[in-house]
């Protein structure tokens, strides 16, 4: 197939760059010289969503599909497009059933399929289509969010909870404020083979940071065991231990290493961390829980995260009030943090404000497609087949 021109690569490079205006002039100048270049019609109408243009979106979008009915991207900005028109749920269903016959094994197509026939009020078909992506992918917490939502909504709280809490672990940005705690920036930390890194302490733990970063967790636990074995009180290993313990559902030992650091230092915010997820994972110890996340809230002020925790804990003894004041406080930090999105959609259905949990969901919904870049993936999948 034909390379993209000097003209279709400026328009990709200044969308990336969030510079839209200009972007829109270069797809107009790249279709005035190749009009039938689905990619192009696809990139500009995501870049008029951006813009909240709908209307022009899925005007552009459907052209690409007409060009190339297996633009995957298009069917994305197609579908979405119609989402935030509203009033539109019979043309969204369709799309986004097309989508998911165009890439089978694409979990986001049948979240964004569910959403879409719940807002048409087919709610079982879209907790079969919710089933389904977690079928496809069972990490995905869109999903996971929704069909506990829809457990609130059949079964009330009791049955919800579990769901929510799988949601939330689920959700990568727990593990991210774990390791905003650590100190350690593990983007900017390389992921050295084990043979490579040096045997002292600062450098173990840098290592093992960066393993458990990445999953690696039984690398990340062979370094901490080395550095215990020389600094058998080393709070910082301790606290990692207990986090990669709570990677491994095994809770029991997650406390006990958590306790472990507290009695060395109750200053300590990943320790405090540990043992309230932990304590949250044993619906026993909620109030115990919701003590430790109140205290991580002041220990890590001007993060959205422990406040969300700490509402979570206050769900689970049916606190909803508290619960609801302490998700405006994670919003107030962090208005696109969809976990405290889809947290105070399920305060707000305790007390029968549909339009209020519709609203919530529909933000979290549209803040997940922008953080994990749903657009840039099927366009950079269908641009590299392209260069082939």
């Amino acid at each position: 197939m034909a390379e993209r021109s000097q003209q279709v690569l400026l328009a990709e490079g200044l969308a990336r760059q969030g510079r839209i205006a200009p972007a829109v002039t270069a797809c107009y100048q790249a279709l005035r010289a190749d009009e039938r270049d689905p990619l192009v019609h696809c990139l500009l109408g995501g870049l008029m969503l951006e813009e909240g243009f709908c209307e022009q979106a899925a005007t552009s979008a459907a052209r690409a599909i007409e060009i190339d009915p297996g633009c995957a991207a298009a069917y994305f900005v197609l579908g979405l497009a119609y989402d935030r028109m509203g009033g539109m749920w019979d043309r969204s269903v369709l799309v986004w059933q097309e989508l998911a016959e165009v890439v089978p094994d694409l979990a986001t197509a049948y979240v964004q399929l569910g959403e879409a026939l719940c807002a048409a009020s087919f709610a079982d078909e879209a907790v079969a289509a919710w089933r389904r992506a977690l079928e496809i992918d069972p990490r995905e917490p869109r999903a996971m969010y929704h069909l506990a939502v829809a457990a609130l909504k059949r079964e009330g709280m009791a049955t919800a909870l579990p769901g929510f809490r799988k949601a939330g672990e689920l959700d990568p940005s727990q593990d991210e404020f774990f390791f905003v705690l650590t100190g350690y920036d593990v983007d900017g930390l390389p992921t050295l083979g084990m043979t490579e890194i040096e045997a002292d302490r600062t450098s173990r733990l840098r290592a093992a940071h960066a393993f458990a970063a990445n999953d690696e967790l039984f690398k990340a636990a062979e370094l901490i065991r080395l550095v215990l074995g020389e600094h058998a009180d080393d709070i910082e290993a301790i606290s990692l231990m207990a986090h990669l313990y709570l990677k491994q559902e095994s809770v029991n030992e997650a406390m006990a290493c958590a306790l472990r650091a507290l009695t060395l230092s109750t200053h300590t915010p990943t320790a405090v961390y540990a043992l309230g997820v932990a304590f949250a994972r044993r619906p026993a110890l909620a109030d115990h829980a919701a003590k430790l996340f109140s205290v991580l809230t002041t220990m890590a002020a001007g993060h959205a995260m422990p406040h969300v925790l700490h509402a979570e804990s206050l769900l689970a003894l049916q606190r909803y009030s508290n619960a609801g004041e302490a998700y405006r406080a994670a919003l107030a930090l962090d208005p696109g943090c969809v976990r405290a999105l889809f947290g105070q959609a399920a305060v707000a259905l305790t007390v029968g404000d549909h339009t209020g949990a519709e609203w919530a969901i529909r933000r979290a919904a549209y803040h997940d497609i922008r953080r994990r870049g749903y657009f840039w993936g099927p366009y950079d999948a269908a641009a590299g087949g392209r260069e082939q």
